[in-house]
């Protein structure tokens, strides 16, 4: 299985293609760390310009946030099933899990993301929640990410109906106390904020997905995206869904 990207040092490969296929061809061995943001199993509106939907943030300036079309999520509209993620049996971090907890161990460890810091609430959710088996208490950590409204990436056109910020991700490396050249398995890409936080520490990483716009997306954040590619697709192709 040929990479859709690699980098110049191979640090960092990117395929297109389900995360179980590249396990199992024995391209990423036993990662140091995997983090995994799945598809939910909440059917997430990703078409909300198009839908009229207007989002007004009150009690931080009473702006309106820009909205934008984007593909659904692969896999989005059945429930998300973790036991392939955990049969890895590797240090991990898995959002979403609040959805899917009853699926998932016993664990102290969770990570709290508060989206809010302090804003008053809108019609999303306040936060995000990760399951984790790193040990330790639960932490939360806190940064402003609603809509234009936000702690960082404020001139950052949005690259993805999920999109997560490269702080969190960067936050979640500290916390996983990877040390530079670990090697992080990534299953779910999606817009990629791993990427940039993994290249700035140091890290090594092996991501996939399954949709190429994801990955076109995450790898344009490295600069990476040219006329033509350093590889052509592999892997199962899955066209959008609609």
């Amino acid at each position: 299985m040929r990479p859709y990207w690699q980098s110049p040092d191979r640090a960092i490969v990117v395929y297109h293609s389900k995360w179980e296929a590249v396990h199992a061809a024995g391209l990423v061995g036993a990662p140091d760390f995997v983090h995994a943001d799945p598809p939910y199993g909440v059917n997430e509106r990703t078409e909300r310009k198009s839908a009229g939907r207007r989002s007004r943030l009150s009690g931080v300036g009473g702006g309106v946030a820009e909205l934008h079309d984007f593909p659904r999520v692969h896999g989005d509209d059945r429930p998300f099933d973790p036991s392939g993620l955990l049969a890895l049996d590797r240090p991990s971090v898995i959002w979403g899990a609040n959805h899917f907890s009853s699926r998932l161990p016993d664990s102290p460890s969770w990570i709290l993301w508060d989206k809010r810091d302090g804003t008053t609430p809108d019609d999303n959710a306040d936060g995000e929640a990760a399951w984790t088996n790193l040990g330790g208490p639960l932490r939360i950590f806190r940064h402003l990410w609603r809509g234009m409204i936000k702690a960082s990436e404020r001139t950052s056109v949005r690259l993805g109906p999920t999109q997560k910020p490269i702080a969190l991700s960067t936050y979640v490396f500290q916390r996983a106390k990877l040390k530079r050249g670990a090697l992080v398995f990534v299953p779910y890409l999606g817009s990629g904020p791993d990427l940039p936080a993994a290249q700035a520490m140091g890290l090594r990483v092996v991501a996939c997905d399954v949709e190429s716009w994801c990955l076109d997306a995450a790898i344009g954040r490295l600069g990476a995206i040219t006329a033509e590619r350093a590889a052509e697709p592999v892997g199962p192709l899955f066209a959008r869904t609609a």
